[in-house]
């Protein structure tokens, strides 16, 4: 028998694993800036992983014959993705195979919301492919130089990065956390992230077009408020004795949640310093932090976590997202 400690080599997380070694080749042989290759990691092995804790389908449903389709496209259109980057062969050609893998996600997980409903916690990370959707979208806008709605190239970019991680990653996770923790406080939370994101999308969209930039601090503090207090339930599930959790997923949850914090508390001073005029952190020096803190410690460390949990013996009497 498999231990707690043992992630069962199932589809998507042999497409992770086969993700992996891809992007370290990419990455030293590409030697991109960081964030592309936080893109490029998140696309190659966050997405098997995340899709492979969203709550399965009866197999002949429409929603679930497009995440099928969607899940089985991942690893080729991924390393298009990366190869649309490159200037020996860029075109909107090789970009298009991932933009339609989150196309595919996005209608399935609007599809399913429309079907089954919100008020269930698999409806967060429907939500999330929804999001999913919008990132695939910035990351083509951003592999072909287009500077959408007058942001700059780099603004664009992490606009892809962060729907992939605070869109997709950070829903499904969610979902996992309210399946296993039924309680207000992690609805509540849950419920404030996913209405956040996108108020912290118009807020900084409207600042961009000269509306009072406290309006974009007030929805990046509701947002980041939001997440941090999600991130306290999933510390709490990973520390109380009797969640059922494994032991390897109780450390991988509690690294994510370190992580979680102290990229939360870097967002909120990032904002303060745009509110008052002088910035107190710069987008060069948020990069290799907030943006590392999420890709790398929240984000594998949690779906790490959850895989090792969903495929766990214990696991299987526990809930299901």
């Amino acid at each position: 028998m498999a231990s707690d400690a043992t992630i069962r080599l199932n589809p998507f997380v042999f497409r992770a694993l086969i993700g992996a070694a891809a992007w370290v080749g990419c990455y030293v042989w590409f030697q991109p800036p960081w964030e592309l290759a936080m893109l490029w990691l998140g696309a190659l092995v966050h997405v098997p992983l995340a899709v492979g804790l969203i709550e399965p389908e009866p197999g002949g449903s429409r929603p679930a014959q497009l995440l099928k389709l969607a899940a089985r496209l991942q690893l080729p259109a991924a390393l298009c993705l990366v190869a649309s980057f490159q200037p020996e062969v860029r075109g909107i050609w090789l970009a298009l195979p991932w933009i339609a893998v989150t196309g595919l996600c996005g209608v399935a997980g609007a599809w399913r919301m429309v079907s089954r409903g919100v008020r269930r916690a698999g409806a967060l990370a429907d939500w999330g492919l929804v999001l999913f959707a919008i990132s695939g979208a910035w990351a083509g806008a951003a592999a072909m130089e287009w500077a959408v709605f007058g942001f700059p190239l780099l603004i664009g970019l992490l606009a892809s990065v962060h729907q992939l991680y605070a869109g997709l990653v950070l829903q499904v996770v969610a979902c996992r956390i309210v399946a296993w923790r039924p309680g207000r406080l992690p609805v509540i939370a849950a419920i404030c992230v996913s209405v956040g994101n996108p108020l912290v999308a118009m807020g900084i969209t409207l600042s961009h077009v000269g509306a009072p930039v406290p309006l974009e601090f007030g929805f990046v503090l509701f947002y980041a408020c939001g997440v941090i207090v999600l991130g306290w339930c999933q510390l709490f599930l990973a520390l109380w004795p009797k969640s059922g959790l494994p032991m390897a997923a109780r450390v991988g949850l509690i690294l994510s949640d370190l992580s979680l914090g102290t990229a939360m508390t870097l967002a909120i001073i990032f904002a303060w310093g745009t509110l008052r005029g002088a910035p107190t952190l710069t987008i060069p020096e948020m990069i290799p932090w907030h943006g590392t803190l999420n890709a790398v410690g929240f984000s594998l460390c949690a779906l790490v976590g959850w895989n090792i949990t969903a495929r766990s013996a214990s696991a299987k009497r526990g809930p299901t997202c």
